[in-house]
């Protein structure tokens, strides 16, 4: 669909940016910054359980939210997550539903293994036990990572490849013919 107002034509120039696509087209790249955007969620879970411990740490902890948050904005424009629906062809859209319909069941068996973890160390633990308090927060924040991240982390593991610019192969617009003119017996 052809964009109505300068928001969606803005929102679709950055999407659809040559940059982008070119910086973010193969699925390996892709793949390797959803590892990268999973390891910085890990290792902010795990500066959240430091950060108790030592409250020196804000500003280093802080700094890696912001860089997590710039990974995920570009992920979500790589993967066309961030554009409105309107703005999307029916494969986009058909590709943006199954990886909210694969996220949706994926958190829902994760919060259900979290809520059975919980109640069992909770209901049948020895009275002088508790549970950690500390893991609380990077528990909840491992738990909201994935359930904004994974649709784009999703499409990004499965999609295919991008096509390649014809600009950046050399191609013709017609085989058999250069851009002097048709081509000579």
């Amino acid at each position: 669909m052809e964009p109505q107002s300068p928001s969606d034509r803005a929102k679709l120039r950055n999407t659809e940016s040559p940059r982008l696509r070119r910086a973010w087209g193969t699925r390996t790249r892709r793949r390797l910054y959803t590892l990268l955007y999973l390891a910085l969620v890990l290792v902010g879970a795990v500066m959240l359980i430091w950060s108790d411990l030592v409250r020196a740490v804000a500003v280093p902890v802080l700094a890696g939210f912001v860089v997590l948050g710039l990974l995920v904005t570009q992920l979500n424009r790589a993967t066309r997550m961030s554009p409105p629906h309107r703005l999307l062809d029916e494969r986009q859209r058909a590709e943006r539903d199954a990886a909210h319909r694969f996220s949706q069941q994926t958190m829902g068996v994760l919060l259900l293994t979290v809520l059975v973890a919980v109640a069992v160390l909770t209901i049948n633990e020895p009275l002088d036990v508790e549970f950690p308090s500390a893991l609380a927060l990077p528990l909840l924040w491992v738990l909201a990572m994935v359930h904004i991240s994974l649709p784009a982390c999703y499409l990004a593991w499965t999609q295919p490849d991008e096509p390649a610019d014809e600009e950046d192969e050399g191609g013709d617009d017609f085989p058999g013919q250069n851009r002097s003119g048709p081509a000579q017996p």
